[in-house]
Order: structure tokens, then sequence, then C-alpha cells
């Protein structure tokens, strides 16, 4: 069981460095659309490689999702290692981008570690066989329409806060992406294999596709350095909610307040002028204006 867990852990470090790399890299290169059919031109090919290289990134942290999902008993627990892949993100800005790393974004990485080794050292295995009720999950699920579909609608059509809606709209996305592939793999009996033949899988891969189309219009109007954290947050903070309603399950009062400091820390790894390179760099590569 606990070799279990330790492969459930790493499986779900790789999907996080996964998912927030391919997101920096999509991010870097977003900008290469606005070319229209000439980004296929010879001299935007290497943009448009670097950004289908991201997206595959995105793609293959799925598969690593699901198993993460499998070798462990709660999606809060995946989705809180979600900050530590914030971390493979500001390597990556490092190595690939040339930014320095300050005292900051080594101290919210330092909170990301700490909070979720509290997470997992407080973590209390469920007490029977783990189940789930639909008509909750679809309670939050229709909670979290009533509150952001309006706001989608407003931040689109004024531009105010714009960043934080279309940042937190994938990130629920995702988490609500992670609640359905558990759900699958409880339907199926804990089979990986199994689960492909009841509905949730199915629903999670739609769901998380939306996730990446929405990160795109993010990345595409907004700073990356309000987009990421917001992203990240509500990764980790959604499953959380909607465990509690969905499975029944509860975390622990410290378990609460590691939440608190995994999500501070992935604020401090992004939210900074430096950070923000990636957003200059798509700025600077942007096609130029025609003239008339």
């Amino acid at each position: 069981m606990e070799n279990a867990a330790v492969l459930g852990i790493v499986c779900a470090i790789l999907a996080s460095t996964n998912l927030n790399v391919g997101k920096g890299m999509q991010k870097w290169k977003v900008r290469v659309f606005g070319h229209g059919k000439a980004m296929f031109a010879p001299e935007h090919r290497k943009d448009l490689t670097l950004w289908f290289c991201g997206f595959l990134l995105t793609f293959t942290a799925t598969p690593l999702y699901s198993l993460a999902l499998l070798n462990t008993e709660k999606a809060s627990m995946v989705s809180s290692l979600n900050g530590v892949g914030m971390i493979g993100l500001v390597i990556f800005a490092w190595l690939v981008l040339r930014e320095r790393i300050g005292r900051q974004e080594i101290g919210g990485a330092l909170l990301v570690l700490a909070g979720v080794t509290v997470m997992g050292y407080f973590d209390q295995p469920l007490e029977g066989i783990q189940e789930f009720t639909l008509a909750p999950f679809l309670y939050c699920s229709l909670g979290t329409a009533i509150v952001f579909v309006p706001l989608a609608i407003y931040s689109w059509k004024t531009n105010h806060l714009y960043g934080f809606t279309f940042g937190a709209i994938p990130g629920i996305l995702i988490g609500i992406a992670m609640i359905l592939g558990d759900m699958a793999l409880v339907e199926s009996g804990n089979s990986l294999w199994g689960q492909l033949k009841n509905p949730y899988p199915y629903l999670a891969i739609t769901v998380g596709a939306g996730a990446l189309v929405i990160t795109q219009l993010a990345f595409w109007r907004a700073r990356a350095m309000v987009v990421v954290p917001t992203i990240n947050s509500f990764i980790i903070l959604t499953p959380v909610i909607y465990e509690i309603f969905t499975f029944g399950t509860r975390l622990e009062p410290i378990q609460w307040a590691s939440v608190g400091a995994i999500i501070l820390g992935v604020i401090l790894l992004t939210a900074t002028a430096k950070q923000d390179r990636i957003e200059g760099v798509a700025k600077e590569e942007a096609p130029a204006p025609e003239t008339p």
C-alpha cells in the first residue's frame, strides 16, 4: 500500500510538472496563432512546434493524473501536489528564459514543499470503501456555473477581472476533471482499464479540453503573473471542496492550513514581474500590425 502511495505521489508530481511547463510553453508561443495560415510558413514553424510540444506536455498530464488517482485515495491529495509543478515552471523560466531565481521564488518553493509534506503526513486513510454521490457533484457544478458564467460574460465584454476569471475557469475545470477521474476509478472498482467502460473518464477528457481552450484565451489577453497563479490555486482548491460533497471526505484543520500555504507558495512563485517574462516574450514575438 505504501509503495502504491509513493507511486501515486510521483505520478502526481510528474503530471503537475508536465501541466505547468506545458502551460508555460503555450504561453510563450501562443502569439504564433496571430499569423493565421502563415504560422505554417518556415519562419514560424519553430514557434508552432514549440507550442505543440507544450500541448503534448499538458496532454500527457491526463494519464499521469489517472495513475496518481489510482494509487492514492483522495483527489485533494493529487491536486495539492500541483503546487510542486510550479517549481518546474520556475526552473523552465530559469533555463529557457534565463530568469534569475531570487529569495521570493525560493521562499515560494519552500512553502509549497512544506505544505505538501504536511498535507501528506496528516492524511487519514478512508474508512471502508471509497464511494461517491452524483447529486452533490452536480449541485456543486451548477453552483459554480451560476457564479462564473455571468462573471465570464462580464469580463469578456468589459475586460475587468479578465485574468482572474479566465484563469479561475480552467483551474476549476481541471479540478473537476480530477474529481471525474476519481469517480471513474471508483465506478470501475479501481480498475485502470475498466474505467473506460463508464462515461466519467470521457467527461474528464472533455472538461480538460475545455480548460485547454480557455487557458489559451486567458494567455492571449491577460498577464501571465495573474493567470498562472489563479489557474493553479483553483486546481488545488476545486478538488478539495468538491471532494467534501461528492465523496464525503474531510481534511484535518492542519491540512487546510497546508492548502493555504501551498496556494501562497504558488502565488510567490509566479506573481512577480520576473516570472511574467513569458508574457513579455510573447509580446515581443507578436506579429507587427500591418500598415495601410
